[in-house]
């Protein structure tokens, strides 16, 4: 009988110890799985989320211009005009930036009136005044003789010194982008001063002042330019505005996980 009673003892042991085991192994342990996949569930509903925003994106149609590239682009239009209208690169500017650097507006006005055209912007077929054979000139801002070779001519032919050809030009050019429509220094001649002279009369920094001004003229003009450029401000705030939007989540996210545990 005690061999018996000993024998049910024991099974009611390994009985309750089975119980005891499946308790803190089942409960104990699936509670723990629970907690853990409830979270990786909520965090990967959270990425699966973002990564759904990512994708409703609209993608980036527009393209990032350097300013090499919008001078490439200038120079490309300047050319254009020069081959179609069988003129320099000097009056083909000239052209542009009277027409707001429109190749189409330039095109269609030269054709439909050339005459009227060169007259608005100052191209002069023959100079006004003519000089044959003059050894020396008189500068019609300084009033001193110069030999030819000291004085420098618009189309026009009016007669000015290198020194005060510079002076114009520089006080223009300070003044604004307004030196991009320069004419001639007589007050009752309307020739156009193209780049070929600011180059060879302006200083180096007056040189590099109408080129930034040159290079601006043809942004503000240019519309489809213009709207690159602002596309491409408007996107880089915006990707600051994300950067820091996910700092701020990811820190939301750290105190979430830390409060939960």
């Amino acid at each position: 009988m005690d061999s018996e009673d000993d024998m049910h003892d024991a099974n009611d042991m390994e009985s309750l110890d089975y119980d005891d085991d499946d308790f803190y192994s089942g409960d104990t342990e699936g509670a723990t799985i629970d907690y853990y996949s409830d979270y990786d569930d909520d965090a990967g509903d959270y990425f699966d989320d973002a990564d759904k925003i990512e994708s409703r994106r609209p993608e980036q149609n527009f393209t990032i211009l350097k300013e090499s590239d919008i001078r490439m682009r200038q120079e490309d239009d300047i050319n254009t005009v020069a081959a179609v209208l069988s003129v320099s690169k000097v009056i083909a500017s000239i052209l542009l930036r009277h027409y707001n650097w429109s190749v189409s507006k330039v095109h269609d006005a030269w054709f439909a009136d050339e005459e009227q055209v060169r007259k608005a912007v100052g191209l002069l077929d023959e100079p006004v005044v003519q000089h044959p054979n003059a050894r020396e000139l008189t500068c019609g801002i300084c009033f001193e003789n110069y030999p030819r070779s000291g004085i420098e001519m618009a189309s026009c032919g009016h007669p000015y010194c290198f020194s005060c050809w510079e002076g114009y030009i520089s006080t223009s050019i300070n003044d604004g982008p307004g030196c991009l429509m320069l004419r001639c220094p007589e007050p009752s001649c309307g020739a156009a001063i193209g780049q070929d002279m600011i180059d060879l009369l302006a200083s180096n920094e007056d040189k590099q002042k109408y080129g930034r001004y040159l290079l601006r003229s043809y942004i503000e003009d240019n519309k489809k330019l213009l709207l690159m450029l602002e596309v491409q401000i408007m996107m880089s705030l915006a990707s600051v505005h994300i950067a820091f939007a996910g700092i701020a989540l990811r820190r939301l996210i750290v105190q979430w996980t830390v409060a939960l545990w």
